[in-house]
């Protein structure tokens, strides 16, 4: 397990700094805790590091995500074949993020936030009929989960294919939620083979937890009162420009 290069409190500011925007954010928009969370970690210290400490919020943020709208049986049965292949997806991804130069793994992190952000601003995201979901869900899952376990960012194909399925609202949130709950165990179990849950890490996953919890609260009482297109364009603005970081640091040092 690489060491990681703050002293304590250094380390727990970052970690809540971090927590605190991301359970915010996905308060608000239903996603982005791992993607912001590991980007603000990564950089500064080493994204195995990163990774292992926001498994544990990760789960409990998206269990609770899912039970606040009821009925969710049917889309775990309808995303069931698409949650499998991320979750095989999501395995062999953490191999590979635990066997390479780190570097490499930054640069990645970096490039996929900032084309989530450039796709999103876009605003050209496809609309999938119902009937090409079985012929796209095994596919889509593998590519997600290895994506999500080599750059730390869980999901982020999901919630964009997600997104042209035309479910509602309350549908979007609980499915991505549903998806990132399933797939997180997999990935938890993956991260803790290949030594990234350690008990360095867990005490600082309580206290990453405290402060998603809270924050996400406080950011779904925001929902309602925010302008939510705009708040998701500064939001993908923020990752575009964590994910610029990243790479300026992987590249120079």
């Amino acid at each position: 397990m690489p060491a990681l290069a703050l002293p304590d409190p250094g380390t727990l500011l970052l970690i809540v700094v971090a927590f605190a925007l991301a359970g915010g954010i996905k308060g608000v928009v239903g996603l982005g805790l791992p993607t912001i969370s590991a980007g603000i970690m990564a950089s500064v210290i080493d994204l195995r590091a990163a990774v292992g400490i926001l498994i544990v919020p990760l789960l409990v943020t998206n269990l609770w995500q899912v039970l606040q709208v009821g009925g969710f049986g049917t889309l775990a049965r309808r995303f069931g074949v698409l949650n499998l292949a991320a979750g095989i997806g999501l395995w062999i991804g953490t191999e590979i993020l635990f066997s390479v130069d780190p570097r490499w793994m930054r640069i990645g992190l970096g490039v996929l936030l900032i084309a989530n952000a450039a796709f999103q601003f876009s605003g050209r995201i496809p609309t999938i009929p119902r009937s090409g979901e079985a012929r796209l869900a095994v596919p889509i899952g593998l590519v997600s989960g290895v994506v999500g376990g080599t750059t730390g960012s869980q999901g982020i194909v999901i919630a964009v294919y997600l997104a042209s399925l035309n479910l509602t609202r309350d549908e979007y949130v609980q499915g991505v939620g549903l998806s990132f709950f399933l797939t997180g165990l997999v990935w938890a179990a993956a991260i803790a083979a290949n030594g990234g849950i350690t008990a360095e890490t867990l005490p600082l996953s309580a206290v990453a937890l405290a402060v998603a919890l809270a924050a996400m609260a406080a950011g779904t009482r925001l929902r309602r009162h925010l302008p939510q297109a705009r708040f998701r364009q500064a939001v993908f603005l923020a990752m575009a420009l964590i994910g610029a970081n990243l790479i300026r640091r992987a590249v120079l040092g």
